[in-house]
């Protein structure tokens, strides 16, 4: 079997005289790369992110696109753009290219929040008399008001 330049897939077990070349699959996936995210509060996992692989399905029964050479990215875990080709992935290197540049102007502003917020809390403790009150509840409880002296309370 002769795969394009570009397949790195081990075709071993299509070698095994059943399966024509046109219906082999061939692909290369591109370097992996994970972030820390979560699908629920407080549970985060390392999940791929942005990883690419170069594909080919000559018989795909699922669309035309698959059948000639195109690009999947795995946006996040287990969520794939559709089949790109070179003119879709150029506007999707763009695409996330933007997003970064967002992600970048984003930094210096949570840096400068998060000096203006610790110069606040810190003016909060230290002012006279003050002390900062604890928060009760969790959850969606977290706007409500703390159980102050005028409440009831059981003993």
């Amino acid at each position: 079997m002769t795969c394009p330049s570009w397949c790195t897939t081990d075709h071993t077990d299509d070698m095994d005289g059943t399966r024509h070349p046109a219906e082999v699959h061939h692909q290369v996936y591109g370097a992996k790369t994970y972030a820390e995210y979560t699908e629920g509060y407080e549970e985060y996992a390392s999940w791929p992110l942005l990883c690419a692989h170069l594909d080919v399905s000559p018989l795909s029964t699922v669309s035309p696109a698959y059948r000639v050479p195109h690009v999947l990215v795995e946006v996040a875990a287990d969520m794939y753009t559709r089949p790109m080709d070179p003119d879709q992935l150029a506007e999707f290197i763009e695409t996330v290219a933007g997003q970064l540049e967002e992600l970048r102007a984003m930094h210096p502003r949570l840096a400068a929040a998060r000096t203006e917020w610790a110069a606040r809390t810190d003016a909060i403790a230290s002012g006279p008399g003050t002390q900062p009150r604890p928060r009760v509840g969790r959850g969606r409880d977290f706007g409500r008001r703390p159980l102050g002296p005028s409440s009831t309370t059981c003993k």
